[in-house]
């Protein structure tokens, strides 16, 4: 077992067999060349590319694995049919920029060298940012990034062929090193990190993320089994990750200079060279373009020094001006942003079901709807938007006395079509 994992894969044959009687059996060749679905499904495929028959009757993502050789605990390098990078530049790439490069392996998961060519072959299906050299020469001299992106190429890996176990272990083994290496940097005094050092750490927080809202093997992706109507005590974990990102960037914030150039640095990331800033909200307090009923119903139109103030007026602000953002995928992370000014507060009121609370979250998953084809979180937002609606609607809101059911019938009016693109008003 490594000395870095903190788990261990028992498998069935680490038990002992009961020796059953023979049968005849006719000879027959096992076809080792099945795509990865109607391997997972166990089925016959009659491995006809691109898309076998099977999956093209079903709907599925059909994918084959093309093999020189057969490792029997790693499998080849796959390629995903049907999607291929501009100009062959990352296969091209590859070969010259991943070796030679260290990263333990977990014993039976997927091998670290492979995860890094699949991430390099499937680059913009994996992460929805501009292919550049920034994230590719940090995971060299920075195991914390290596590690962050290698557990995001097994996470997709397990979302293309969910039945391959050796993703499932890798995806946990490389996730838990990269949490190691993150509390590790947290730990750090500020004072002893440098401009890499902090811009490592925020832009690996922003890529955990993405983790963080992929829904894990345990869960499913029916609206009963959110967490809306969860009674853990744990319900909110998936979100502790996205409520640090706030406090990580307070922590840096006093070297006003160095914040500067991590947030150019993080805008170079994920938005590419001259297509734009993350800074959606420069004047903290600037109501300017939020709607009257949410400025109403969210109370911040009295005493700034009032608590519900304190707790929603970021946020509501940062909603405001994402929802006029077009749902191209070079906008998907600056969505972060919201998730970046939640307090501790916003995320105890949650925890309660708070009416408000869970409004601004639903609104927010509305807005990552309009995405499509998000892998890594479509689940996720499909159905704790639909459960946050349904929850809201049992509570009819808008059926309350006076003016403040006035305001929940249009809030829940807003909140019904937050999907729909905004137009940026004149």
């Amino acid at each position: 077992m490594d000395n870095a994992a903190q788990f261990k894969v028992v498998s069935q044959g680490d038990y002992a067999r009961k020796i059953r009687g023979s049968h005849n059996r006719p000879p027959h060749t096992k076809s080792m060349s099945g795509c990865l679905m109607c391997k997972a499904k166990k089925v016959k495929c009659d491995e006809v590319k691109p898309v076998c028959l099977r999956c093209r009757r079903n709907g599925r993502r059909c994918a084959y694995i093309t093999q020189s050789s057969i490792h029997k605990t790693t499998p080849s390098h796959p390629t995903i049919v049907g999607h291929r990078n501009p100009g062959d530049r990352l296969s091209v790439l590859s070969a010259v920029t991943i070796p030679p490069f260290h990263s333990p392996s977990a014993k039976n998961g997927t091998s670290s060298l492979y995860l890094m060519h699949h991430l390099h072959q499937n680059w913009d299906q994996i992460l929805d940012i501009p292919y550049g050299p920034e994230i590719l020469s940090l995971s060299k001299s920075h195991s914390l990034v290596r590690n962050t992106v290698l557990a995001i190429a097994a996470c997709h890996l397990r979302h293309v062929a969910p039945g391959v176990i050796h993703h499932r272990v890798a995806e946990h083994f490389q996730q838990s090193l990269a949490l190691q290496d993150y509390q590790a940097t947290l730990d750090t005094p500020r004072r002893e990190l440098g401009q890499a050092d902090v811009n490592v750490l925020l832009l690996s927080a922003v890529l955990l993320n993405i983790l963080a809202l992929a829904l894990p093997e345990s869960e499913t992706p029916e609206v009963s089994s959110s967490w809306v109507y969860s009674l853990r005590e744990d319900r909110l974990g998936w979100l502790a990750m996205q409520a640090g990102l706030r406090p990580l960037i307070l922590s840096v914030s006093g070297r006003k200079e160095s914040l500067e150039n991590t947030m150019e640095f993080l805008n170079r990331v994920f938005l590419g060279a001259g297509c734009g800033s993350w800074r959606l909200v420069r004047a903290a307090y600037d109501l300017v373009g939020v709607p009257d009923t949410w400025v109403r119903t969210f109370g911040l139109d009295r005493n700034l020094e009032d608590e519900a103030d304190n707790i929603f007026r970021i946020p509501v602000i940062v909603l405001a001006r994402l929802r006029y953002l077009e749902p191209v995928r070079r906008n998907v992370l600056i969505h972060f942003m919201f998730l970046g000014k939640i307090k501790a507060e916003f995320r105890s009121l949650l925890f309660t079901r708070d009416e408000r609370a869970l409004w601004l979250l639903g609104y927010w998953l509305g807005l990552m709807r309009r995405f499509k084809g998000l892998w890594w979180c479509n689940k996720r937002v499909e159905r704790d938007y639909q459960a946050i609606l349904t929850w809201l609607g049992h509570l009819r809101l808008a059926d309350r006395p006076g003016v403040e059911g006035k305001l929940w019938g249009e809030m829940m009016k807003e909140i019904a079509s937050a999907q729909v693109l905004n137009q940026v008003p004149a």
